[in-house]
């Protein structure tokens, strides 16, 4: 059964991307896209490091801010990664080349993060930023390779371990957004991947289980201690 919802889950996914839609997976998922494109807008400039790009969900708004884009990951998930390297072993990066990091929702698939941490000080130009999401509230997912979830404590002993002051730490979503997200996903990963029933399944979790949701979880979500996810943005 669960080697039959992954299935089903990856082929909503490439469904969904291929019409820059990802991000309306779930409610989550749209809460975690509409906070770290916030943060592009307001913070991404020059030369752009997207770190641990995955299927790129960010690269036309980091073009559209940045004179440069470069995509590095382990893996060439969206068919047009830069580098295939290592977060905590970013060697093909120069020291203090970098104006912008994105780096989301890859913290938590890294066994040694304060490496990575490191890594991304030591690319950035002094006065760049780092923008970076991570998870506190997740099923396991992608494993085995799925080792942390993030409290805004944390993300702050990571920024001060490497030197970086933190300008912004964000909830994205609440408790009812983390709920959400899985019966969202079952929904999409089951009757989503029927070819006639697709787009009408989407719009009724659209409807559903990201408006309305999103406003309950508004109300009752309580995600200053139930945050579903988090977004900084710290500088060097």
């Amino acid at each position: 059964m669960s080697h039959f919802l992954q299935r089903g889950r990856q082929q909503i996914e490439e469904a969904l991307a291929s019409r820059g839609l990802l991000h309306t997976l779930s409610l989550a998922r749209a809460r975690l896209h509409a906070g770290v494109s916030r943060q592009i807008s307001a913070h991404a400039h020059g030369r752009c490091l997207d770190a641990g790009s995955g299927r790129s969900p960010y690269k036309q708004l980091l073009t559209a801010v940045g004179s440069e884009l470069i995509s590095i990951d382990v893996e060439n998930r969206s068919g047009n990664v830069d580098v295939i390297a290592d977060l905590q072993h970013m060697s093909e990066i120069d020291d203090e080349s970098i104006d912008t990091v994105l780096c989301s929702q890859v913290l938590e698939h890294v066994p040694r993060p304060w490496d990575a941490m490191g890594e991304i000080a030591r690319v950035l130009r002094p006065g760049g930023v780092v923008i970076l999401s991570v998870p506190h509230l997740s099923v396991i997912h992608e494993a085995p390779h799925d080792y942390y979830r993030y409290t805004g404590y944390g993300l702050d002993a990571l920024c001060r371990r490497a030197d970086l002051e933190i300008l912004e730490i964000t909830p994205t979503g609440g408790l009812l957004c983390f709920l959400g997200h899985g019966a969202s996903a079952l929904l999409m990963s089951t009757l989503g991947t029927l070819p006639l029933l697709r787009w009408p399944v989407w719009l009724l979790n659209h409807l559903c289980l990201v408006l309305l949701l999103g406003v309950l979880d508004e109300l009752v979500g309580m995600a200053t201690l139930y945050p579903c996810d988090h977004v900084l943005v710290a500088r060097k």
